[in-house]
């Protein structure tokens, strides 16, 4: 993209010093780095990543059903 650090920082609205940390240490906060995805690309990868998926119930019955049908296993006694 031929960005300089000070180009990257103006279009993302990361402060050039965590722009450096990040380049340098890898630490920064979740809202800085997405800013920065946003202008580098990779945004459309996170949003995919973290998106809900399917679950096996489609109601609270259906998690009821599920426990009581779990086995419950009691340690024996010791003589």
């Amino acid at each position: 993209m031929e960005l300089t650090q000070e180009g990257l920082s103006k279009r993302s609205g990361v402060p050039l010093p965590s722009l450096r940390k990040f380049e340098q240490k890898g630490t920064i906060s979740l809202e800085a780095f997405l800013k920065l995805l946003m202008v580098v690309g990779g945004m459309e990868e996170v949003v995919q990543a973290v998106a809900p998926r399917e679950t096996p119930f489609a109601s609270i019955d259906d998690v009821l059903k599920a426990d009581s049908n779990k086995v419950i296993r009691k340690r024996g006694r010791r003589s």
